[in-house]
């Protein structure tokens, strides 16, 4: 198996700009000498995410990520190293004369790559499978099918739909001819077999839907009943190295773009809404394949957007799955939601058909609710409203969802919405939303600065009851400690400089000491190891390296990081010295708690000896100098 020479790697890392690369992903903004965006890693509302030209690394201070342009691509687009390197080879439009195996360097992947033969088989299948709808008679039923429904032909095109005949061996017989591995393509869950060991199509008598993963890649199809025969509905692949429902958003992949564009995604519950939306000029809609939303899936939508529109079936289900989908969304990760409700009950496909991309346009744009307003609109199904006791019950209900609102401005609307809804004064609303709603302010999610501001909470102080305070939040580590400095200061030079890594490391020796964070301790060990290989300093190079995202994402940080650059030795010697007096320090408070324990226990020899012990640490911090 070959691989890409370092040489290669570095000639392909300079001829490429980070920025251009990024801004392709997140909206940028120049600020002094970097770009700053919002996350595409984690949902924020205020920028932390950094891209330094001069660097050319990324670096988000909000959650952590950082890399460079490889493995930028490798996390927003899930690649592997290899991969990333081949996007960024085509961007810069520079040959690669070297094979490159899908699963060279992707752990997830089998050595003799499998899974690229797999998807191979898919796309012949696909291939197969569109000719068979749109130029076979015995196609003629289900093209005339989906015409009927309203799909022209070239929707058809464009997401490559297909028909499965009725036969057991149509694509079992097609890929024999090619001379492909059956076996291979029962693991893929393309075919299937049979007890007495013959080998079948899977897929038979349906409209066929490729689906794609989120690198574009056919690793799956879903088949629809257009007739009356009994089976369910679709009819997805089963679970394969290549196919995971919880991984998977129909469309995804081509409407990633699109979404970006908008900064918004539109969430869908079946194929034929999503190619009804692209059709009304929205394209970036996508759908789960017949399952709830999973973390995996919020995951993929957070790499792109931090907002989300639902448009689910207007039925009792499709409502109920809709309040399913925001809570995860809104609640557990944090995403703006919105939800369209469509007239009558329609799903999409049927209202956009009837009623026009138009009208469709008009609810998406000025229609939709707000997350909030959904939720108390939900909250009065299933209510009598001229009841007493369900009036009250929807207002503590009602009054618990405005009272976690971040903003005073949005809890008066709501307020105001109910007092006049339900001809109550504020004065009772609010008197009363203090006495049913305590929310104490949450930490911040990712660490790193924090937002500007989050408006007023409720939450307790002392015994009087709910107040309202502003709800901040400070830096999770407050200051950092001398040691801390001194450990960034080091590491940082010792990426960048060879000599001065050599000087620090007999610097560290000399003084018997190490680095006391795991991460830097880690990051330190990848250094001695990426020295004693024969490099010279290069930060990208060895983020190239570096496997553990934690490493990778603690040089971006320390490269964003100022120091002054005409450093001497004897200032590398203070940062030594802050280390030692760290470490003694610690080692004090942690025999100041064992003396503490010997007293209480009586135990009077060993508490005397661990005084002495303490007296002689603390003469010899005395004498460290600071």
């Amino acid at each position: 198996m070959q691989r890409i020479p370092e040489e290669k790697i570095d000639e392909i890392r300079s001829q490429v700009d980070i920025v251009d690369v990024v801004g392709n992903y997140v909206q940028l903004k120049k600020q002094g000498r970097n770009y700053t965006g919002l996350c595409p890693f984690h949902g924020e509302k205020t920028p932390s995410f950094s891209v330094s030209p001069e660097k050319q690394i990324f670096h988000c201070f909000g959650c952590g990520k950082g890399g460079n342009v490889f493995s930028f691509l490798m996390q927003i687009d899930g690649l592997s190293f290899v991969e990333s390197v081949k996007k960024v080879a085509d961007l810069a439009h520079i040959p690669l004369d070297v094979a490159i195996s899908q699963g060279d360097s992707s752990p997830g992947n089998k050595p003799d790559s499998q899974e690229s033969k797999m998807i191979e088989i898919h796309q012949l299948a696909s291939k197969l499978y569109h000719y068979l709808l749109m130029e076979t008679e015995e196609g003629q039923d289900a093209l005339q099918y989906l015409l009927d429904r309203g799909m022209s032909e070239q929707e058809l095109d464009h997401f490559e739909i297909g028909f499965a005949p009725a036969h057991a061996s149509t694509v079992t017989t097609f890929l024999k001819k090619r001379e492909v591995d059956l076996a291979l393509a029962v693991e893929s869950g393309l075919l299937t077999e049979r007890d007495d060991g013959e080998i079948v199509d899977r897929f038979r008598n349906r409209i066929m839907f490729p689906i794609k993963n989120d690198r574009g890649q056919l690793v799956g199809f879903s088949g629809r009943l257009f007739n009356q025969e009994d089976g369910p509905k679709y009819l997805n692949s089963p679970e394969t190295p290549i196919f995971n429902k919880r991984n998977i958003l129909y469309h995804f992949s081509d409407a990633r773009q699109e979404i970006r564009k908008k900064e918004e995604i539109l969430l869908l519950e079946g194929y034929m809404d999503v190619i009804s939306s692209v059709s009304a000029t929205f394209s970036n809609g996508v759908a789960s394949m017949g399952t709830s939303l999973t973390d995996e899936h919020v995951q993929m939508i957070r790499r792109v957007t931090n907002r989300a529109i639902i448009c689910y079936d207007g039925d009792r289900a499709g409502i109920e799955a809709s309040f399913k989908a925001g809570t995860m969304l809104a609640e557990q990760h944090r995403l703006e939601v919105f939800v369209l409700q469509l007239p009558n009950g329609k799903d999409p496909d049927d209202f956009i058909r009837s009623e026009g991309a138009e009208k469709f346009a008009e609810i998406y744009t000025h229609q939709r609710l707000t997350w909030t307003a959904f939720k108390l609109q939900f909250f009065k199904r299933n209510r009598n409203l001229q009841n007493e006791t369900d009036k009250i019950a929807y207002l503590g209900e009602a009054l618990a969802e405005i009272g976690k609102l971040d903003q005073a401005v949005e809890r008066e609307l709501y307020l105001k919405q109910l007092g006049s809804e339900f001809d109550l004064s504020m004065e009772a609303l609010k008197q009363q939303l203090q006495q049913t709603v305590v929310v104490k302010p949450k930490p911040h999610d990712y660490g790193g600065p924090p937002p500007e501001s989050y408006g007023e909470y409720p939450s307790y102080e002392g015994d009087g009851g709910p107040v309202y305070e502003q709800f901040s939040f400070a830096q999770p580590s407050g200051v950092p400690s001398a040691g801390l400095t001194s450990e960034k200061r080091l590491l940082k030079y010792m990426l960048e400089d060879r000599d001065a890594f050599i000087q620090i490391r007999n610097l560290l020796e000399e003084h018997q000491t190490d680095f006391y964070h795991d991460n830097y301790k880690a990051l330190y060990t990848h250094l001695i190891g990426f020295y004693a290989s024969g490099n010279d300093a290069n930060p990208l190079a060895l983020m190239d390296q570096l496997k553990d995202d934690m490493a990778r994402n603690l040089v971006s940080e320390l490269e964003m990081m100022t120091v002054n650059t005409d450093v001497s030795i004897e200032e590398y010697q203070d940062y030594v010295q802050s280390l030692t007096k760290s470490s003694i320090e610690r080692d004090i408070k942690e025999k100041e708690q064992a003396l503490l324990t010997a007293t209480q226990q009586g135990d009077m020899p060993a508490a005397l000896e661990l005084a002495r012990t303490i007296t002689t640490m603390r003469a010899t911090m005395k004498n460290t100098p600071n």
